[in-house]
């Protein structure tokens, strides 16, 4: 009986045919582009969680720092005449191993805050390429060391920039106005200096995702996702606009650009308020004068001259 039955040749039998095997990869082709995507979300939505935890971070530490000085905020930026002051009062900051750090690390905050983070600066410096830099200096561990080096490239690219014009006073590199007699005689003190001031605490930033040009340091780097300060899109009346009109994220010079904030969670940024709590926002809010002076009452609010 089976001698009747229709033959079929095993190479009929095994395998799969073209047309089959094309069906097959267009179909994996097709998970893997609705895959992808929820993945990339899930890994950016991660690490938007992990720097949202440092910020909250790092205002707890911001806070016990002025609960330890008499309400006073944290300057942003140490001009000359307060820096003066710091030496004469050998009140430069210190590393963990006790050496005094002096110089340009010094007048920037990452160093004057280090101790209120434990020693542990880990959770504001979030970019892969600053840690694996900061690694780079033998026996490092971002706080104890003596090596001058890193402790300039640690007071240049935590991954938090501080509002320093209007949040504690200090102005940037190259402007000493804010802390000046000069500037109080000009335009009075139109920075906070205490922890009670502002009207509203929970919408006045002191901290926003930061980005930079690396310099020397890190040269081939690109730009890095870290700055010690963040620039407002206005500051002086008579200055005008700061920022460009759109947010680049390629582009050569973030502080022209967007004042070093970054928008490098799908284009929002963590914007770190007074009251203690971190918040993503888009470029709309970050161009809001009322978001970085507590005396702003309008969008693109200015520093006004007050003296002769």
């Amino acid at each position: 009986m089976s001698a009747n039955r229709p033959h079929t040749p095993a190479s009929r039998r095994a395998g799969f045919t073209l047309i089959e095997m094309l069906v097959v990869i267009a179909i994996i082709a097709t998970l893997i582009g609705i895959l992808l995507p929820a993945v990339g979300k899930a890994r950016e939505s991660a690490k938007a969680t992990k720097e949202i935890a440092g910020a909250r971070q790092l205002m707890l530490a911001y806070q016990l720092y002025a609960n330890d000085n008499q309400d006073r905020l944290l300057v942003g930026y140490v001009q000359n005449e307060v820096y003066a002051r710091m030496q004469q009062r050998n009140e430069l900051p210190r590393d963990a191993g006790g050496e005094t750090i002096s110089g340009l690390p010094a007048r920037r905050y990452p160093w004057r805050i280090a101790s209120y983070l434990d020693g542990n600066l880990d959770s504001i410096y979030l970019d892969k390429r600053v840690i694996e830099a900061l690694a780079d200096f033998e026996g490092s561990d971002l706080v104890s060391t003596a090596s001058h080096e890193l402790q300039y490239l640690v007071s240049l690219f935590p991954s938090f920039g501080v509002n320093s014009y209007f949040v504690g006073g200090g102005g940037y590199e190259g402007d000493n106005l804010p802390m000046s007699a000069t500037g109080r005689r000009f335009f009075g003190d139109f920075h906070l200096a205490k922890m009670t001031q502002p009207r509203s605490p929970a919408t006045l930033m002191a901290f926003a995702s930061s980005r930079s040009t690396p310099g020397a340091f890190l040269s081939g780097y690109g730009v890095v996702n870290g700055g010690h300060v963040v620039l407002p899109p206005y500051i002086y009346e008579t200055a005008g606009r700061k920022w460009e009109e759109f947010y680049d994220e390629y582009a050569e010079n973030p502080l022209n650009n967007s004042g070093n904030v970054s928008l490098r969670f799908s284009g929002k940024g963590a914007a770190v308020m007074l009251d203690g709590h971190a918040e993503l926002m888009g470029w709309e809010q970050f161009n809001d004068m009322r978001l970085w002076a507590d005396q702003a009452d309008a969008p693109d609010w200015t520093i006004r001259r007050i003296g002769p």
